[in-house]
């Protein structure tokens, strides 16, 4: 489960930036004292013995957000406007050459002036993370077993994913097994538990009626392509969703396609689930992806288009549930307004990237959004369904206009600016929904 340090990126730029998490790093290159070229190297690296060795780190993120009409001003509050904290350390210890390993990260995260609040806001003081690993050389590949509470991501990745832009990132609890071939393949298999988030001093835990297990392999098919077979159970027991409870067994089996090749880039996921939900048979479907083209030029400006297609449901007294469920998706794709999640919808429009400045990226993109069904509501992330839109007439949930730079200042401080605007359509306008605006600052200093 750990990268090999040879051909290390994070000798010319360190430590990771956000989203990527930091049990990915790996600074062994740091035994050699003429790399040691930045202030923090000696915090961040210290070697304990020939075959042991100690990482430490840590990140505070500040954020400010102003939100206009949340929700498609379907709530009380019209303007939420609120900043958010989030501190973290951490601690990565190596023993027996990586044969064993622990990762430690506590986080304080805090939200002050919020008037809308999801369990992901905050948390005060919380273990965020810790996990024993143990990894082992089986023939020319690497066996590898982590248990306890960790972040995971797979794929583009579409369903399962830490998701920075909230101020709690996603964890879960349990159990991860992987073998890594080098330059052929990696298959995981993973059964955990969800986290309940409270708002209190370490008070998250398992969720025991909440359950993600499965399988996901990853195969290189050339230097530059590769395939990914998967699948995954959720299962949630109690689940409230339009109005029916039930128990929600749903299993997801899935492909991706990704490579790239002459300056075009792709990654397509086509995705089916099945299951039951109460007394429900469950039978949807999804295509995510996107496909991009990478100008030979200095401010490496990079096309592209996305487009997401899942599965509404159809009649919601005909005994099947059809509406497709993303799971633990980034969503930030469409912007970072929690507006939109890919549930009976259909979204496309281009994403153009360009870097003026090597510390510097631009990322605009629009989307045009339709429901899939229209006997199905529109839904927000987290399966929330939007008030009234189960019962509207039409397809046009709007057009999102969405606008983010990252800029760079420092080995150690990232700074990202979002801004959405959408612009609401006729299933939005029906319900008496309105246009929504969106805009965000976030600093994030790690080191």
């Amino acid at each position: 489960m750990f990268a090999e340090a040879e051909n290390n990126p994070l000798e010319q730029n360190r430590p990771l930036r956000p989203p990527l998490p930091r049990w990915l790093e790996d600074y062994r290159f740091l035994d050699d004292q003429d790399k040691r070229t930045d202030a923090f190297d000696s915090v961040r690296y210290r070697r304990l013995g020939e075959d042991a060795w100690l990482q430490l780190g840590g990140e505070a993120r500040y954020s400010g957000y102003a939100v206009k009409n949340p929700f498609y001003g379907k709530t009380s509050v019209a303007d939420d406007t609120y900043m958010q904290q989030r501190l973290q350390v951490h601690g990565d210890l190596h023993l027996f050459d990586d044969l064993l390993r622990v990762f430690g990260q506590l986080e304080n995260t805090r939200s002050w002036g919020q008037d809308i609040q999801s369990p992901r806001d905050e948390g005060r003081n919380d273990i965020h993370q810790l996990f024993i690993e143990s990894n082992s050389k089986l023939g020319s590949g690497t066996l590898g077993a982590r248990l306890g509470r960790q972040e995971m991501a797979y794929g583009a990745p579409t369903l399962v994913s830490y998701a920075e832009s909230p101020n709690i990132r996603q964890a879960f609890d349990g159990l991860r097994v992987s073998f890594n071939q080098p330059g052929s393949y990696r298959i995981d298999g993973f059964y955990t538990r969800l986290i309940r988030y409270d708002g209190d001093n370490f008070d998250d835990s398992s969720d025991n009626k909440r359950k993600l297990y499965g399988l996901y392999g990853t195969m290189q098919l050339s230097a530059l392509t590769g395939l990914d077979l998967y699948a995954m159970a959720l299962e949630q027991k109690d689940r409230k969703l339009l109005g029916t409870v039930g128990d929600d067994d749903r299993y997801t089996l899935g492909a991706r396609a990704f490579g790239a090749s002459n300056g075009f880039d792709w990654s397509w996921d086509l995705i089916h689930q099945q299951g039951q939900f109460g007394r429900q048979d469950i039978e949807a479907w999804g295509v995510l992806g996107e496909t991009g083209y990478t100008f030979a030029n200095p401010w490496k400006l990079r096309v592209a288009l996305h487009m997401d297609a899942t599965s509404g449901d159809k009649d919601s007294r005909d005994g099947t549930a059809g509406t497709f469920d993303p799971m633990f998706p980034r969503n930030g794709i469409y912007g970072e307004a929690n507006l939109t999640t890919p549930a009976n919808l259909i979204a496309v429009g281009p994403i153009v990237s360009f870097v003026p400045h090597p510390r510097l990226r631009i990322e605009p993109g629009i989307f045009r959004l339709w429901r899939e069904s229209t006997e199905d509501a529109v839904y927000t992330p987290g399966m929330q369904p939007v008030q009234g839109t189960a019962n509207a007439s039409g397809k046009e949930i709007g057009t999102a206009y969405r606008f983010n730079v990252r800029w760079i200042p420092t080995a150690n401080l990232t700074l990202d600016l979002d801004y959405e605007f959408l612009d609401a359509g006729q299933v939005i306008r029906e319900v008496d929904g309105k246009d929504s605006s969106f805009v965000s600052l976030r600093t994030s200093f790690r080191f």
